[in-house]
């Protein structure tokens, strides 16, 4: 249908259970564990009501309505702690158009007690992203395709709070590099999650 959507649920809250995620009343992702990033479903534009509960239960430990537009893909994040702020991050997945030998990454910080930080290539490579914070994403930003030894730093220090070497970006893709965990109990990581694009339609010979 014309007026489809795409959206995907990600879990990302260091203390819930495995969760079931229902879409007005019905059951769309089932048993979606911690650092999982679902596949996209099919939705119709319109208002949606989304409830999460452990898996298996019937009580929502999360309840949000979403909006979603005409073809406009989502990304549909639990974030924060289950007994503390546990909120839906939504964000809208539009990488727009993507050479065949770029990349277009994005960075979303979903760890709750990581302060905001800039994303750069290590070794005096060039910064990549200024100054991200909890609950927020970049913008997308190309790269050329290709593997990168990347280091994320408290925002305007040099201190590594996290070090994810020959990180690969590959041609023509779109990525969310999502930080997840905690600092506190050293389980801060990243997860490349490949998000929709649109089609780009091949050229006339």
């Amino acid at each position: 249908m014309a007026d489809d959507t795409l959206v995907r649920i990600g879990h990302c809250s260091p203390d819930a259970p495995n969760v079931d995620v229902s879409v007005d009343g019905d059951i769309a992702f089932e048993d979606v564990a911690f650092e999982t990033i679902s596949d996209y479903a099919e939705l119709s534009a319109g208002r949606h009501e989304v409830a999460i509960t452990p898996h298996g239960e019937d009580d929502a430990v999360l309840e949000t309505t979403l909006e979603l537009e005409e073809n406009t893909n989502y990304s549909v994040l639990a974030t924060g702690m289950v007994d503390d702020d546990l909120q839906a991050t939504v964000l809208t997945d539009d990488p727009g158009v993507i050479a065949a030998d770029q990349a277009h990454v994005r960075f979303v910080h979903c760890s709750p007690d990581a302060p905001a930080v800039d994303i750069r290539v290590a070794d005096d490579g060039p910064m990549l992203f200024e100054n991200v914070s909890f609950r927020t994403a970049s913008e997308y930003a190309p790269v050329d395709a290709g593997a990168y030894d990347i280091e994320a730093v408290p925002t305007g220090t040099d201190e590594v709070t996290l070090s994810l070497p020959d990180t690969p970006f590959e041609g023509g893709a779109a990525v969310s590099a999502i930080a997840v965990g905690r600092v506190a109990d050293d389980s801060l990581t990243v997860i490349l999650a490949e998000d929709a694009r649109a089609a780009v339609p091949a050229e006339d010979d």
